[in-house]
């Protein structure tokens, strides 16, 4: 699988390396955040979707870089929209602070800040200066805090500079879901560390390449999430940048995500690493991350599991059933896409951000609805794309489950859930 065109046209984004492995090639797709309105169909681009292995700093990243303008500069994932989401920030803002802070002396940034699904319940810990950055206007500006100063923009090293300049260095920076979406990703991690005061820490959630390696999910991968963490290749790129990784924290949010907890190499966290960080590196070795054959045998197996769905969903037409989509997210896009789901398989697709109804789906075009269609178009299954809130949603369903519906859930294996306590694997 090793790619001669890769190795030769593109650079690992953390370490320069032209020594690049081909993992998995997902085809051409369109944007997973670009819905669409009836008329935007004949003019929707795509893009390749492939994802490579460093052979050098061991960085697992998609290679096909995107103009960030193109997918965030009008989002649609609102974070403050889903009750999970809403209930981890607290827990999360509750553990940082206690950990970390003094309320009343601290200035805390956060990048990628969506609609403050953190800041608010850290301004309610009574941190004395927030402030959020994101470049999605029409999220940010849903934030409407005094408590809160919103800065709309990347974050960049000339951002962390105008932060310095109005608020001095900050005691926290805090990026959730956005530290791998980054392209410039060492010019962010230069602005992280321009930004921090000297025992300042940076603290950061992203999706961990081991719950995708072994939960078989493919989904989270689409072109927002350019990056796939491991320990050992986050340690590789944070020494460069002279800071250490000194704990960390596995947390279920999204399916499987890891807490790292991050500062620069002089500062008094550095003294003190945690346990934690030694065995998962030396998990990461015994499980091969370090080696492509691992990335090789994932390849295979999303390709099975392709088949699998596809199967599935070829029988139920067969026998005459229905079948809507629910979570129009992007790693539904991904699975639908990669798939080849088109409304032969899929007639609809339903989510609970209002401000996706009425639109159509990234390259399959599938109109969403809210849920409130399944009162008037109850389909026999509902293909569960945003498994990993499958309690939250199975809950919302508890009446179509009543009366006769079925959730069929994709990953990390084909399953069919017929109330909200039991499930059958396919």
């Amino acid at each position: 699988m090793s790619n001669k065109d890769g190795e030769h046209k593109y650079k690992c984004a953390f370490c320069s390396s032209k020594s690049l492995t081909e993992v998995l090639d997902l085809g051409e797709v369109a944007l997973a955040g670009g819905f669409l309105s009836l008329d935007q169909f004949a003019g929707e681009p795509k893009f390749p979707l492939r994802v490579y292995f460093c052979n050098d700093c061991l960085a697992v990243q998609v290679i096909d870089i995107i103009d960030p303008q193109l997918m965030f500069g009008n989002y649609f994932y609102f974070s403050s929209q889903i009750k999970t989401l809403r209930n981890h920030f607290e827990d999360y803002a509750t553990e940082v602070v206690s950990r970390f802070l003094e309320p009343r002396k601290s200035t805390v940034l956060e990048f990628g800040c969506n609609d403050g699904v953190l800041l608010r319940p850290l301004a309610d810990q009574g941190i004395r200066t927030l402030i959020g950055v994101d470049p999605a206007s029409n999220i940010i500006s849903t934030i409407n805090d005094e408590r809160i100063n919103v800065v709309n923009d990347y974050f960049t090293e000339a951002t962390s500079n105008s932060v310095i300049e109005r608020f001095g260095k900050v005691d926290m920076v805090v990026a959730n879901n956005v530290y791998a979406h980054i392209p410039d990703i060492c010019g962010v991690t230069r602005a992280v560390k321009n930004v921090l005061s000297d025992d300042g820490v940076f603290i950061f959630e992203v999706h961990y390449l081991g719950k995708i390696i072994q939960g078989m999910q493919y989904d989270m991968i689409y072109h927002e999430h350019l990056y796939y963490y491991s320990l050992i290749a986050l340690e590789n790129h944070f020494k460069k940048h002279g800071m250490v990784v000194f704990d960390i924290k596995a947390v279920p949010i999204h399916g499987g995500s890891m807490r790292y907890y991050v500062c620069k190499k002089d500062a008094t966290h550095a003294n003190n690493i945690s346990t934690r960080v030694d065995l998962l590196r030396n998990e990461e070795l015994q499980l091969g991350y370090d080696k492509p054959e691992t990335y090789r045998d994932f390849a295979s197996k999303v390709r099975d599991s392709r088949e699998r769905l596809m199967n599935v969903l070829v029988a139920l037409k067969a026998k005459g059933r229905t079948v809507a989509g629910y979570g129009a997210s992007g790693r539904a896009n991904t699975i639908i896409q990669y798939c080849g789901i088109d409304n032969s398989h899929v007639e609809y697709m339903i989510d609970d951000a209002p401000a996706k109804t009425g639109f159509y789906t990234p390259g399959s075009h599938l109109e969403i609805y809210s849920n409130e269609v399944l009162k008037v178009r109850q389909p026999d299954y509902l293909l569960i794309f945003a498994w990993s809130f499958i309690n939250e949603i199975a809950a919302k369903c508890e009446g179509y489950m009543d009366n006769g519906g079925k959730l069929l859930i994709p990953l990390p294996e084909v399953r069919i859930m017929m109330t909200p306590y039991s499930e059958d694997i396919l």
